[in-house]
């Protein structure tokens, strides 16, 4: 028996043992608040504690995205996405190849290049057809649109990150964001984001985010995808985004759950400027609220 054939034979085991993990299916969300890795080995997060920016200019996952907008988009009409994705051996994504992160399989962060109009969908597996995924959207503005998928496929607890743009016909009149604005006013309610100054000076900024009604009392937010509340921080060039989440241990236990209080966020932007961050809370008995603050880094 030669060297190079006992070596292939004492590797074999290890292999397979590699490749049967790797297809091992993960239960639903699991790593809500653990770590996971992506394509290069660099760690990701799918929960509490996420607070990097990635970049998708420079960081790419080994899935392809063949994403489908309509031809003749106006604002403020309804229309039908389709797309399909396909895993990294070539196969379709399936719905029972994607587990459950927040509640839902898909999340889909859409963002106009005003950065004015932005919505959080969640696409659905089309029934006759594995690897196709649909969801309808209604632009606001004219112009073009970045669209940013994040899910984890079972196959291994990795978040992936695909990105993708459309056209939305007419002249844009929407106008990108200038300067700090950390106070937001909806009716009677009015949306706060503090820096944590204590915290100032290492790379990541602590966030706190309060909710109130015009008299100063605090709000009640009800949970919305798994927890009180979710962010995201989208920079000027829309090269990438920070999907950031509170870091309270306190999870809602179900939907009649309320939290009351400030929460806490965790941002590493990667490097000066200015970036829109878009909070997504509920109240009882309504939709999703998405409140906006434009946050400045550096001088």
């Amino acid at each position: 028996m030669t060297a190079s054939f006992r070596a292939v034979m004492i590797a074999l085991p290890f292999v397979g043992t590699y490749f049967v993990t790797r297809s091992l299916p993960v239960s639903p969300c699991d790593f809500l608040h653990e770590e996971t890795y992506n394509s290069e080995g660099i760690i990701d997060y799918c929960g509490g504690g996420d607070s990097a920016f990635v970049d998708l200019s420079l960081r790419k996952w080994p899935l392809s995205l063949d994403f489908r907008p309509p031809a003749g988009l106006s604002p403020g009409e309804n229309a039908e996405f389709e797309m399909n994705i396909r895993q990294f051996d070539g196969s379709p994504l399936s719905g029972n190849d994607v587990a459950l992160s927040h509640t839902k399989k898909i999340h889909l962060l859409v963002v106009d290049e005003s950065l004015t109009d932005y919505q959080h969908l969640h696409p659905e597996p089309d029934s006759l057809y594995d690897g196709t995924w649909r969801c309808s959207l209604t632009p606001k503005n004219a112009g073009k649109y970045f669209v940013f998928f994040d899910f984890i496929p079972t196959r291994s607890p990795r978040r992936v990150l695909l990105t993708s743009f459309f056209a939305v016909e007419g002249d844009r009149v929407s106008k990108p964001p200038v300067q700090e604005k950390l106070l937001y006013s909806s009716g009677k309610r009015r949306f706060e984001l503090k820096r944590d100054e204590s915290e100032e000076g290492g790379q990541a900024m602590k966030l706190i985010f309060e909710a109130s009604d015009e008299d100063g009392k605090i709000l009640a937010l009800r949970p919305v995808m798994g927890a009180f509340a979710h962010m995201v921080a989208f920079d000027g060039e829309l090269k990438g985004f920070a999907h950031l989440h509170p870091l309270e241990n306190a999870l809602p236990a179900g939907q009649e759950d309320v939290h009351e209080g400030p929460l806490t966020f965790t941002f590493s932007p990667p490097k000066e400027g200015l970036y829109r961050l878009w909070a997504q809370v509920r109240f009882s008995g309504e939709s999703e609220t998405f409140i906006p603050f434009d946050l400045r880094v550096g001088s």
